[in-house]
Order: C-alpha cells, then sequence, then structure tokens
C-alpha cells in the first residue's frame, strides 16, 4: 500500500479540520467509531465502501459521504482499491453563527440518507469550496477562519439543494452479502432494547451463527456483540444528554440488565463514566 497524506489542519481549538489523502491498495479503518461533531467526506476519484449504522455504501468520483454526530461508521476499499478523498470534521458551534442567519434547516443532515452524488457540472465547484478551505488553513491570512465558516455554509447549502432536487445516490445493486447485514443491522437499531443474540439472529434470518459472525466482522468492522453494544450505549448518550432520567432506567431502556454492567461498557466505548458524559454534554 502506498498513501500520500497530506498534514491535517486544525482550527479554532479543533473545532474544525480538513484533510486530503491518495491511497492505493487495500485499505480499511481499523475500528468502527463515532465522534461529537459532523464529517463530510467528498471522493475526489476511485471507490470507497461505507457503513454507517445500519447501510452499506458505495461511494464513488463526486460522491459525498455526510455523518452526523454519534454516527457509528467504517469506510474500506472495494474492488477498485485506488482513491482520494478530502474529509472536514466540523463542530455544531463552529458554524453556528451562520446557520443562526438562516431560515433553512441545513443540520442536522437527514437521515434517510448519508451519500449523495453531484452531476459533474456541479464537482467542480464542490471541489475548489474544499480545496480553498484547505488552503485557507495552510495559508493562514487575517480572518481565515471566518472565511472558512463561509465556505463551509456554502458547502452545506450545496447539499441541501441537492437533497432537495433529488440528488440523493442512487446505489447500485448490493453483494447479497451486503444487504443481508444491512438487514440486521437495521434489525438491531430497532430492538437494540431486547435480548439479541447471534444464535437468535442466525435463525431469524435463515443463516448459519458461524457464517453470520464472520460476516457481519467482513462488512462493519465489528464482531456481533461488539455493534450490538455501541448501538446501546449511542442511544443510551442520547438519553443521558436530553432527558433528566436515572441511570437504572436509562440502562434498562437501552438493553442492559444491570447498571454495573451498563456503567462499565460506557465507560469502556466512551471513556468517562455515564455521569460526568451527562455533566459535560451540558456545560457546553
Amino acid at each position: 500500500m502506498s498513501a500520500m497524506l497530506h498534514p491535517k489542519y486544525y482550527i479554532d481549538e479543533r473545532s474544525f479540520s480538513i484533510q486530503y489523502m491518495q491511497r492505493k491498495g487495500f485499505t480499511e479503518m481499523n475500528k468502527p467509531h463515532g465522534h461529537e461533531g459532523y464529517e463530510l467526506y467528498y471522493l475526489l476519484n476511485g471507490e470507497r465502501t461505507y457503513f454507517i449504522n445500519q447501510k452499506v455504501h458505495t461511494a464513488e468520483k463526486g460522491s459525498m459521504i455526510f455523518i452526523n454526530p454519534h454516527d457509528v461508521h467504517r469506510t474500506s476499499s472495494t474492488e477498485v482499491q485506488e482513491f482520494e478523498r478530502i474529509s472536514v470534521n466540523f463542530s455544531h458551534d463552529f458554524i453556528k453563527p451562520l446557520l443562526a442567519c438562516s431560515k433553512h434547516r441545513l443540520l442536522p443532515f437527514p437521515e434517510h440518507t448519508n451519500c449523495i452524488s453531484f452531476p459533474l457540472r456541479e464537482q467542480t465547484s464542490v471541489e475548489q469550496l474544499l480545496l480553498d478551505m484547505k488552503r485557507e488553513c495552510r495559508l493562514k491570512k487575517d480572518g481565515y477562519e471566518d472565511v472558512i465558516r463561509a465556505l463551509l455554509f456554502q458547502l452545506l447549502f450545496s447539499i441541501y439543494r441537492s437533497l432537495k432536487s433529488g440528488g440523493q445516490k442512487d446505489e447500485p445493486k448490493l453483494h447479497p452479502m451486503h444487504e443481508k447485514i444491512s438487514e440486521i443491522a437495521s434489525y438491531i437499531n430497532g430492538r437494540f432494547h431486547e435480548t439479541i443474540t447471534l444464535n437468535g439472529l442466525a435463525q431469524r434470518f435463515y443463516i448459519s451463527p458461524s457464517y453470520l459472525s464472520r460476516a457481519f466482522k467482513k462488512v462493519t468492522g465489528f464482531h456481533l456483540h461488539e455493534y450490538i453494544r455501541h448501538i446501546r450505549i449511542r442511544e443510551a448518550k442520547k438519553y443521558l444528554r436530553d432527558t433528566d432520567e436515572k441511570m437504572l432506567s436509562i440502562a434498562e431502556k437501552t438493553g442492559f440488565k444491570h447498571i454495573s454492567h451498563f456503567n462499565k461498557v460506557f465507560k469502556d466505548i466512551v471513556g468517562i463514566p455515564p455521569l460526568q458524559y451527562r455533566k459535560k454534554s451540558r456545560d457546553y
């Protein structure tokens, strides 16, 4: 594998970052992950497979993948192993001053889709916006942070207009294994509060437990039990941020039978205990 990895530029106490990357050979994200902010992933060339929450997407040149806070996601190579991309990460607070001036709802991104494909005539302008952001970060001229906010705001409007005009990417037909795993992941997302086992899923979806275990890891990057835990903790974080429910109630609503197990898994995944996460999320 060869790679051309440009510096990752950060501004405003890391509330915004941008990075260009070009790689050849098979690559995949070691571990699926989620984060507190938004991510935009634009493919300049090549092809990538993206697993987000419960869906598998194939991104091609001109595709924009957009990821909301806390979405569980992972990217990996397809048969076309060479690719070139620009990724942007930003917090809601970074763009909030401009969002407040707009009557349009640009964020969060819609949940029903995570991928659009810009037509060829629009790809040049989208790519120029991204390259201008990167250049502003590199040169750091007076007012560059405000310029980057304005460029990002313009990019968000390009996404918004594309979605409004029906620019959602028509997904190529997925491999049967990808379709089956997406179906299983969707089931888990809707039943995370229930008891879910490998054997139970295998029986429900008419496949062998061993095949399900291997295929799920290959497509999502998660072992099945890891994915279930991540989905449960993602939902627990919502309760902690948005409600005043007690820990025991949140644990039960997200599929944990014992509060001690909930606390341990939460800290393993998030890095801090649930109570500390609740306090931290409300300090902002």
